[in-house]
């Protein structure tokens, strides 16, 4: 596993301020000296428009010198202002007509439309010409061809004159006609220069709208696609990628993780705090990079690693990120529990001496050893003891799974589904009963013979006639399914439910942002909480196995054969990721059989109430299997994890850290 981190300036980026900046040899070789004193096996850079390129040079001669290897980026998503002073039309500009950046002290970025074509020549004149001059440098280790990308700030960019203008082609070459584009999408425009994209999201997965947004998706995939193979054609042989960021941003900004088998390695940011929800969020978003590139290396190329406050509302409200080793420690090997090949902190930043907000550093302006830094080095010196049985280790393999085709976090999208809470959810919710959680991502069902025993299914709605079809066949053989219903409206409800048997007959949205309803079992006993959105269900095929307290009306029903088919009248996913309340965990581990017992049990120590605080995951290997413990609770425990395969071990758990101890098969 290559630990990392990211030495930035003056190699790209905001960097026009010289105290900002490292002043020569003598301070990389300073700098350098303590980031491998730490640990570290690599750095990440990213040059950009500002960027010396003989600087550069230098520094990676440097860095082949002292052994440590370069994670090669650019830092092109950000334009000086004096390029939009020269080129006005480059702003990208939102649905509401609004252009960014608004001024020069406006640092928001992507800065330039990806369409512009001044700046598509400088970004690829520069890529070009550091992949033509320190090709086959022994210090590069891969390539990273643009960071966290997306179609730019703002509501649903890009309408600017260039990307209109290039959407205006795209119609033209695709349909032949304006008659042809009229009678396609009802429109009545009198030519191909009159195309205006619409700025209302619509759900029709025909319409205009949808066309626009799959567009710019392709636009901007596109745009990351050329810049690798400059990289390629210019250095054949070499790998490369980009760095994601949201798997739910694919109509808003573009980004589409769908595109991640036509990259060489797997990459994305990792910046989840390390709070009472991390384990899902984290671990969710890290599962989904493996499932849709099973066969590629994950790597996670910018890490939380310092004090970059997240003070949001609603999940992990108010949580910094890692201000403290044992924050750290948690995270570092929450990340290495997925089998993941590299971990880049973001960033190394010991020559700052003045204020930058936004900055995430590991060390402190003008010092070395802060806590974060040695709590970092102990933590890799920890991990690297454990290198024979990391190497090539992955998680055991998935009885359960989340179900997310492409199509369905478009139609989620359209709507205005929180889909990422909803995802989320459901892992937190089968990560705390014990398993090991994956995702089912191509569109179309699995067997069931074969395939995960449970499959979550996080917007119903999204599911295409041959995909019920095949939810109907899965089902049928034995599999298992939970659907969760779309939270959007009595329509749309109506809509999904139908094709499960149900009848809905009222939606309710309360008028508080977290408030909802009490559920009793079906024993009468309480249940559990049912936040947010509801519909009240008439008719129904099934059992029910919750009921609302306040009204006569189902929260879980158990339909389809034999009931396997688990239905929430309310948000499921949601309503556990923001409340982690063990009632939902007993209602679903209710409906779960005998013959699928846990991936991991813990027992012992660890009252139910905290059970979500303590995350278990074990990697097999072929030097043996390692048991991954992480507490983030502020109190320690002594558990027994029993997991499945393996003899039981006891483990004393220190308060906010964490521990791995080998396995060991029966007899």
């Amino acid at each position: 596993m290559i630990f990392g981190t990211h030495y930035e300036y003056p190699f790209g980026g905001m960097a026009t301020r010289p105290e900002w900046l490292p002043r020569g040899e003598q301070d990389w070789r300073r700098d350098l000296a303590v980031i491998r004193d730490t640990g570290f096996d690599a750095i990440r850079i990213r040059i950009g428009f500002d960027s010396d390129i003989d600087e550069v040079g230098r520094l990676l001669d440097l860095c082949a010198e002292l052994e440590v290897g370069v994670l090669f980026g650019f830092a092109t998503f950000y334009v000086g202002y004096p390029f939009f002073e020269e080129h006005p039309d480059a702003k990208v500009v939102d649905r509401g007509g609004s252009a960014y950046p608004e001024g020069p002290h406006h640092y928001l970025w992507p800065r330039a439309c990806v369409d512009h074509p001044a700046y598509r020549r400088r970004r690829d004149e520069l890529v070009r010409e550091a992949a033509r001059r320190f090709c086959g440098h022994r210090a590069i280790v891969d390539w990273d061809i643009h960071n966290e990308p997306n179609l730019g700030v703002g509501d649903h960019p890009c309408y600017c004159v260039h990307s209109v203008a290039g959407y205006r082609a795209d119609l033209e070459r695709r349909f032949g006609s304006i008659e042809a584009v009229n009678a396609r999408f009802d429109t009545a425009f009198p030519g191909f220069a009159e195309v205006q994209p619409p700025r209302e999201a619509d759900p029709d997965a025909a319409g205009l709208w949808r066309d626009w947004r799959e567009f710019s998706a392709r636009r901007l995939s596109a745009f990351l696609l050329e810049g690798a193979d400059i990289i390629r054609t210019a250095c054949p042989g070499v790998r490369v990628s980009f760095n994601y960021t949201h798997f739910e941003g694919l109509q808003a900004k573009g980004q589409d993780w769908w595109l991640l088998p036509r990259l060489d390695y797997t990459s994305s940011s990792l910046y989840h705090g390390s709070g009472a929800q991390t384990a899902a969020i984290s671990g969710a978003h890290l599962a989904l990079l493996k499932a849709l590139a099973p066969q590629q290396e994950l790597w996670i190329t910018e890490f939380q690693g310092g004090p970059f406050p997240y003070a949001g509302a609603g999940r992990d409200a108010g949580a910094s990120l890692l201000w403290r080793g044992i924050q750290i420690e948690a995270e570092v090997n929450q990340v290495a529990s997925h089998g993941a090949d590299a971990l880049f902190f973001y960033r190394w930043e010991p020559l700052l001496s003045g204020p930058e907000p936004w900055i995430n550093h590991m060390v402190d302006a003008d010092e070395y050893d802060t806590e974060r830094r040695l709590a970092t080095k102990r933590v890799i010196a920890s991990l690297r003891a454990d290198a024979e049985l990391l190497a090539g280790a992955r998680t055991v393999p998935a009885r359960v799974a989340i179900y997310l085709s492409r199509e369905m976090v478009w139609q989620a999208n359209a709507r205005g589904a929180p889909l990422a809470d909803t995802v989320y959810g459901l892992y937190g919710l089968f990560l705390d009963l014990g398993f090991e959680v994956t995702f089912v991502t191509g569109g179309r069902f699995p067997p069931a013979d074969g395939g995960p025993e449970v499959l979550a299914v996080p917007f119903a709605l999204g599911l295409s006639a041959d995909e019920l079809e095949g939810m109907t066949a899965y089902v049928a053989g034995g599999g298992r399914v939970v659907a969760e219903l779309p939270m959007t409206g009595l329509d749309d409800c109506r809509r999904a439910a139908a094709s499960f048997g149900m009848e809905c007959r009222e939606w309710i949205r309360p008028d508080h942002w977290m408030a909802g309803w009490s559920l009793n079992d079906a024993a009468g006993g309480f249940g559990g909480f049912a936040f947010f959105d509801r519909v009240l269900a008439g008719r129904f095929a099934g059992t029910e196995l919750a009921r609302y307290r306040d009204v006569d009306a189902p929260g879980l029903v158990a339909a389809g054969p034999e009931g396997r088919i688990l239905m929430a009248t309310f948000a499921l996913g949601r309503s556990y990721l923001w409340s982690l309340h063990r009632g939902l965990r007993r209602l679903l581990a209710g409906w779960l059989p005998d013959t699928l017992p846990p991936d991991i049990e813990l027992s012992g120590g660890v009252p139910e109430e905290y059970r979500s605080l303590v995350e278990a995951r074990v990697l097999e290997g072929a030097a043996g299997s390692l048991l991954f413990l992480i507490n983030r609770s502020g109190y320690p425990w002594t558990v027994t994890a029993a997991a499945r395969g393996y003899r039981p071990e006891q483990v004393r758990l220190p308060a906010y850290g964490a521990r791995r101890i080998p396995l060991h098969r029966p007899g």
